[in-house]
């Protein structure tokens, strides 16, 4: 396939991006997938923000969790993340516009 031909076959999704506390990963999995998303990335976040830098084991660490999705997994993600997350943790959650080959397995 040609160049052109890849570039006609990209189709739009969303990167949802989520850093929350490690102690928190499982619960934002089981809430990702019950919310349909079949795949994610996570990993280890650093990083220093308003709440301030964890330095300490005993203050946990951060996850950084990715998933691609469509635009309405995307939104109820959100929703849920501002739901249960966002008043009683530190923790964010990001979207941003990807285009993705394989349209199938997002």
């Amino acid at each position: 396939m040609d160049l052109r031909g890849i570039i006609m076959n990209l189709e739009k999704r969303k990167l949802v991006t989520i850093i929350i506390l490690d102690s928190l990963e499982r619960d934002v999995l089981d809430d990702l997938k019950s919310l349909g998303v079949s795949g994610y990335t996570s990993s280890p976040a650093q990083g220093e923000g308003l709440s301030h830098i964890r330095d300490s084991a005993w203050e946990g660490q951060n996850r950084k969790i990715e998933t691609i999705v469509k635009d309405d997994t995307a939104f109820k993600i959100m929703e849920r993340m501002s739901e249960k997350y966002f008043e009683k943790y530190s923790a964010i959650a990001y979207l941003s516009d990807v285009e993705v080959l394989r349209k199938e397995r997002f």
